[in-house]
C-alpha cells in the first residue's frame, strides 16, 4: 500500500532540488543570472508585460471579475461563515429540509 504524505510535505523537497540542479545547469553554461535581469532589454519586456497586463486587466477583466467576486461573497462565502460561526456558537443548525424538494421514493420508480 503506497503511503500518502501529508500535505505540508508533498514536495517541498523536490523542488528544492530541481532548483539547486536548475541553478547548476546555468552555471555550467555561463548563465549569469545577475547581469540577465539587470539587462536594459529584460526590463523593458518586464516592463512591457506588465502594462499589457494591468491595460487587460483594467480594460476587460476587472468588471466581470468584481461582480463574480460580490456574487460569490453574497450567496456562498458569507452564507457558509456564518454558518460556521453558528456551528462555533453551538447555536441551532438551520432547517434547509423545508426549502429543497423531496427525492423520489425508490417503490414509486418500479
Amino acid at each position: 500500500m503506497k503511503k500518502i504524505a501529508p500535505a505540508g510535505e508533498r514536495g517541498l523537497v523536490k523542488l528544492v532540488v530541481m532548483i539547486v540542479i536548475a541553478l547548476l545547469v546555468l552555471s555550467y553554461f555561463g548563465i549569469n543570472l545577475r547581469r540577465l535581469v539587470d539587462s536594459p532589454t529584460n526590463q523593458d519586456n518586464v516592463a512591457y508585460i506588465a502594462s499589457s497586463t494591468a491595460g487587460v486587466w483594467n480594460g476587460y477583466l476587472k468588471q466581470p471579475a468584481t461582480f463574480a467576486w460580490g456574487i460569490f461573497v453574497s450567496y456562498i462565502w458569507d452564507p457558509a461563515l456564518q454558518g460556521l460561526i453558528d456551528l462555533k456558537n453551538h447555536k441551532q443548525t438551520p432547517d434547509f429540509g423545508s426549502s429543497t424538494p423531496a427525492l423520489p421514493s425508490p417503490q414509486a420508480s418500479q
